[in-house]
């Protein structure tokens, strides 16, 4: 699943989901984001699109991240 469909799939809007979903704009895929967090890529998708939560440990590093700024190459 692409990130365009990750960002119109999140419907279910929220704290989290807006925040993952900033995660993973900056990191550019969700690929990179689910490396970064340590997690499957189909874990994330399911918190992206309000399926769950993650733990808190993973919530605050996608937090972290967020307010760290955009890492995406150009």
């Amino acid at each position: 699943m692409g990130a365009s469909m990750i960002f119109a799939a999140a419907m279910a809007e929220n704290s989290v989901t807006r925040t993952l979903t900033r995660a993973l704009r900056a990191m550019g895929s969700l690929e990179r984001l689910a490396e970064h967090l340590g997690v499957t890529e189909s874990q994330l998708v399911q918190w992206l699109t309000g399926n769950g939560r993650p733990p808190t440990p993973i919530y605050l590093r996608a937090l972290d991240l967020v307010a760290r700024g955009p890492f995406a190459r150009k």
